[in-house]
């Protein structure tokens, strides 16, 4: 039985196909809320992936999503630095990594769920796709501000999206 303002953690199964939908979804860990659980399950299902590739042909792979909400009480306090990481995010990658169209996908805008866990560890992931070196590089530089923006949780995972279709 999960208590209010505990935290929640569920890990979902599910195929990426070669298109970048999402099939056969299902709970791999349960957070003991089924609420939480068809919330996430619904989130990770409306977006589109980019696939995996074997020989540079998208084809269809099995992935696994790790989802942590934080407390309640921590989510309302870290708002700000939630909000300043958002903010950086375009601003620093734009002028780390200029913005280059003949490498973009149809999409212009990278989704990267950015993640620390215990131990200080920063993993990535993305989840819409820009083109293959504009999500590389909304990656290193999601990283790289994680680092910078000390007033974040010590343990957090957010999506963050980076909009490469203009300099600002």
């Amino acid at each position: 039985m999960h208590k209010y303002n505990e935290p929640l953690e569920a890990k979902l199964g599910f195929t990426v196909t070669a298109t970048g939908a999402v099939t056969d979804m299902h709970v791999l860990k349960s957070s003991g809320n089924a609420t939480f659980d068809e919330q996430v399950a619904r989130c990770v299902s409306g977006y589109t992936y980019k696939p995996a590739s074997h020989d540079g042909v998208p084809v269809a792979a099995p992935d696994t999503f790790n989802f942590h909400q934080a407390e309640v009480r921590d989510l309302e306090g870290d708002s700000k630095a939630f909000s300043d990481l958002e903010r950086d995010a375009d601003k620093r990658c734009h002028k780390l990594y200029p913005p280059d169209r003949k490498f973009m996908g149809p999409q212009t805008i990278s989704i990267v769920v950015v993640s620390r866990k215990n131990g200080g560890e920063v993993e990535t992931k993305v989840m819409q796709s820009a083109g293959e070196k504009a999500d590389r590089n909304a990656e290193i530089c999601l990283k790289k501000l994680v680092a910078d923006h000390e007033e974040l949780p010590t343990t957090f995972s957010r999506g963050i999206a980076v909009d490469w279709s203009h300099r600002r």
